[in-house]
């Protein structure tokens, strides 16, 4: 996550200087500023979107963010973040993984060297998922509830109640497959067509 810190420093800070020069630029400048901006901008989120993208396992074949709520609060040792991202699972792989469940994703490619642990995940199991230390369920319902995950620290974000009611359901119930990576869960539901990731730290 702090890589996706430092793409958002640095997004501003191009973005900021390109915004004065477009003040400060002639008028026959005007133009070729604005375009400037529009790339600027277009760049800062295709960057943010391939971030995001890297956290589900390429194997996959997963190329569409539905949803995505994140924060951070600080920076270095002494941060904090949490998020939840929705994707869209292909078709082909989800007809795979209905067929193959828990052994198709084992068997899966890892992702490339340069990805460093971003999309590497082990020990997938089927749902539901068990109580573990990492994350027990609400002593209340017995069922593992998203906000709990991601909240788990005290920082806290606002989820879409729609998208938290379909990742618990996954979660909660038979035909979906979830493993933890080194930062954060992924949830991914044949059924629906989903892959839910969400993280705290």
């Amino acid at each position: 996550m702090i890589a996706l810190l430092s793409l958002f420093a640095l997004a501003i800070a191009l973005c900021a200087a390109i915004v004065t020069a477009f003040v400060v630029a002639p008028r026959e400048m005007s133009a070729l500023s604005a375009c400037a901006v529009v790339l600027a901008v277009g760049g800062c989120a295709a960057l943010v979107r391939t971030h995001r993208l890297s956290h589900v396992p390429p194997a996959l074949g997963v190329w569409q963010v539905l949803y995505a709520e994140e924060e951070a609060w600080g920076f270095g040792p002494g941060g904090n973040e949490a998020g939840f991202i929705s994707y869209r699972l292909p078709g082909d792989a989800a007809r795979a993984l209905a067929a193959g469940g828990v052994e198709y994703l084992e068997r899966m490619p890892p992702p490339e060297a340069s990805r460093r642990w971003r999309g590497r995940y082990s020990d997938w199991r089927a749902t539901p998922l068990a109580p573990d230390r990492r994350w027990p369920p609400d002593s209340t319902t017995g069922r593992h509830e998203i906000l709990q995950y991601v909240c788990a620290y005290g920082f806290c974000i606002d989820v879409d109640r729609d998208q938290l009611r379909a990742a618990a359901e996954a979660v909660n119930t038979p035909g979906s497959y979830c493993a933890y990576g080194r930062i954060g869960m992924i949830v991914v539901s044949p059924r629906t067509r989903r892959v839910y990731y969400f993280y705290n730290g």
